[in-house]
């Protein structure tokens, strides 16, 4: 065994919108393919609230001959400055990086950050354990290497079709309780079939769906449920394209005895991958929660973006979901290529036509190896450098990075600013609905609390100030 002793390291992303919402799912497949390997492994989640003091201190203690990073594109400059300090401070281990930012830049990460020794594209648990071994880096898929002043990549290696004999995440030395979250995520597919225009999917997550069956599923709820979790989200973006999959999963759950058990779709379900009976056995099952990805508020827009379903499925499917008693929000992203005020508005007006729980308008970011990212530069419509819109803007910026012919940066930014009104608005109305029978006209006021920019911003970084406020709200409630 080459590497006997692993340290896996999530980055900090200081600056950014969210705390850390739950356990990192990528990180977790590592830890746990490790683990059942025999190869000894700890973890520092600098997300999660470990400083740098504390990951010395790891790194002294632990002494690992190598250490495990993962990055997104976001921010990617201080994984940079964490590997460099890593580096710095036990040159006697190797580096290696995966997730989103290796999958989709591959050798230009190692070209940038020479203290990084390896990167591992697309699904890393294979790649880790084969390098772990022993195998020559030369003869592993997936793998980006050094040689010499030279970096290889020695090609994808074929996914992984059998997903349930890769072992799930059990968080076993993560900070679970530092989390935002009470949540636990689960991912029960990997890839994405559909081509939207603006998805790197082919370099970040590979365009072939996989899944795990229901009854893998349900051994990770079943799991969590005997440690006392109850709420659960599926963390992959395809969870219903599989119909008679999601029929399996509902049974199983209504079976199964989990008591007070709560499922939630947060991550989007394409609107043309549900109906009304499946939605009732998913409401049946559990499942409260649900988000569409709309993107575009009419079917011009959508052909544009290549979406592949059209505003009737979209309204039909949010419909049925309210009827059936589900919350739910609906995603749209703002710029899209020949999108106007006016298809900005049409977007607009069909979030506010449904009593939905919330509305997000996202800012359009062309990622590289998109077809977006390549219209754009083909017809010189960025208006900052990609090394710098890709380190410090997120979708949830209010500063465009391109323009184009029917949407000038001026017009962006109005947009961008008008469609953060109109979510405040949205969610204000959703907390005055659920509230307005429990607390009188005190209830408009709480509202405006909830949807206050102060008081957002703490949710999302605060599990403490979260729980409390949902006892106070059951306790409203009862």
């Amino acid at each position: 065994m080459k590497y006997k002793r692993v340290l896996l390291v999530f980055p900090d992303y200081k600056g950014g919108h969210f705390g850390a919402l739950r356990p990192p799912a990528g990180l977790g497949y590592i830890a746990e393919t490790l683990k059942e390997n025999n190869i000894e492994y700890d973890i520092v989640d600098m997300a999660a609230g470990a400083s740098q003091a504390d990951l010395d201190n790891r790194l002294a203690v632990f002494r690992p001959d190598l250490i495990g990073i993962s990055m997104m594109t976001f921010m990617y400059k201080r994984s940079y400055e964490i590997i460099r300090h890593i580096k710095q401070t036990i040159p006697s281990a190797d580096i290696i990086a995966g997730g989103p930012h290796i999958s989709t830049l591959r050798e230009k990460v190692l070209e940038e950050c020479p203290e990084l020794d390896y990167g591992a594209v697309l699904e890393g648990e294979q790649t880790i354990l084969e390098l772990c071994s022993g195998e020559a880096p030369s003869s592993i898929k997936g793998l980006i290497h050094r040689s010499g002043a030279e970096i290889i990549f020695n090609g994808e290696r074929a996914f992984s079709e059998d997903l349930d004999v890769i072992p799930f995440p059990r968080f076993e030395k993560f900070p679970i309780a530092k989390y935002v979250t009470e949540e636990i995520g689960i991912v029960s597919s990997r890839g994405c079939p559909h081509g939207c225009i603006y998805c790197p999917v082919k370099a970040a997550i590979g365009r072939k769906w996989r899944k795990r069956s229901s009854g893998s599923i349900m051994s990770e709820i079943r799991y969590w449920y005997d440690r006392g979790y109850r709420q659960f989200s599926m963390l992959d973006d395809n969870f219903t394209f599989d119909r008679q999959r999601v029929v399996d999963i509902c049974g199983s759950l209504k079976s199964g005895g989990l008591q007070g058990i709560e499922l939630n779709c947060n991550n989007g379900v394409r609107a043309d991958k549900v109906d009304y009976e499946l939605l009732k056995l998913m409401k049946a099952a559990g499942f409260a929660y649900l988000a569409f990805g709309v993107e575009g508020g009419n079917d011009r827009i959508l052909k544009n973006i290549n979406k592949g379903v059209k505003m009737e499925a979209i309204e039909k499917a949010i419909k049925d979901a309210l009827d059936l008693g589900f919350k739910v929000t609906l995603f749209f992203i703002v710029g899209s290529p020949g999108e106007t005020m006016a298809d900005i508005r049409d977007s607009i007006n069909l979030a506010l036509k449904y009593p939905v729980f919330d509305a997000r308008f996202y800012n359009l970011i062309p990622f590289p190896q998109s077809r977006l990212y390549d219209w754009v530069r083909e017809n010189d419509y960025f208006l900052v450098d990609s090394e710098d819109y890709l380190n410090n803007c997120s979708q949830w910026s209010y500063s465009p990075v391109f323009e184009t012919p029917e949407l000038n940066k001026k017009d962006r930014e109005e947009a961008l600013r008008l469609v953060r009104d109109v979510r405040k608005k949205i969610r204000y109305n959703s907390m005055n609905r659920s509230l307005a029978g429990k607390l009188g006209p005190a209830s408009s006021l709480a509202a405006k609390i909830y949807v206050n920019d102060w008081v957002q911003d703490k949710l999302m970084k605060s599990g403490a100030l979260r729980r409390n406020l949902k006892k106070a709200f059951m306790r409203v409630s009862n």
